[in-house]
């Protein structure tokens, strides 16, 4: 996650800190003359335009955002906002309620330091089976799906029963062996099958489910399953 920031963006970022003691929000406008007279008390040379592509540059790493009070040295400095990224680091795919509850916030304090983490490009929402599910930005979009139906009580029911029966096993034996219906088992399956975390063996009778052993340990080392 980390941007490398050249020493004039370092130098314009303290500034821009100092500006937002006094003032409620960043706007490159009004932000411009600020910064152009701290930099002839300076004697730093750089004119208006240098500057505009500094903020620009600042703006692109998302070390600042217009229309916020923040910047994005100071963003995980807020204990509750630490703790819900903390939150969504360990927990990738998490529910909005998921960490209200957890977390024991309110609603209203979620909402805010979500959609700061979001602005500053920490954490992403994406909406998996109709719901928002939240994930550290490094996390690849092409691993979100497993990562969130792994992150599940029933899928990880059956994939540590599977890790059980390395000799295969089919959907009925999981269903009735788990108590668990049988759509729910077909859906979990199918989808872990998808994802090339399960493999099949198709018999003249019967279908047996194999864990992909080599596929999970990669995956589970990854993210710590």
């Amino acid at each position: 996650m980390a941007e490398i920031i050249a020493s004039n963006e370092q130098t314009v970022l303290e500034i821009i800190n100092e500006y937002l003691d006094k003032n409620r929000f960043f706007s490159v406008y009004d932000i411009l003359p600020f910064i152009s007279s701290r930099f002839a008390k300076s004697g730093i040379n750089i004119n208006i335009n240098g500057i505009r592509t500094i903020l620009k540059s600042l703006v692109e790493k998302n070390f600042i955002v217009e229309g916020s009070k923040l910047t994005r040295n100071e963003i995980l400095s807020n204990f509750n906002r630490k703790k819900i990224y903390e939150y969504i680091q360990k927990n990738p795919g998490a529910h909005f309620y998921n960490i209200v509850s957890n977390l024991d916030l309110n609603i209203p304090v979620v909402e805010w330091h979500l959609n700061i983490l979001i602005k500053f490009m920490y954490i992403s929402k994406e909406k998996i089976e109709n719901r928002g599910a939240y994930f550290d930005v490094n996390v690849k979009s092409e691993d979100r799906m497993i990562i969130y139906l792994i992150s599940k009580d029933k899928c990880k029911q059956i994939i540590d029963f599977l890790k059980e029966n390395q000799e295969g096993i089919t959907r009925s034996q999981i269903s009735e062996q788990l108590n668990m219906h049988s759509t729910t088992v077909t859906k979990y399956t199918d989808k872990l099958h998808e994802n090339r975390i399960l493999t099949k063996k198709s018999l003249p009778n019967k279908t047996l489910y194999f864990l992909n052993n080599e596929n999970y340990e990669k995956l589970s080392q990854n993210f710590n399953f």
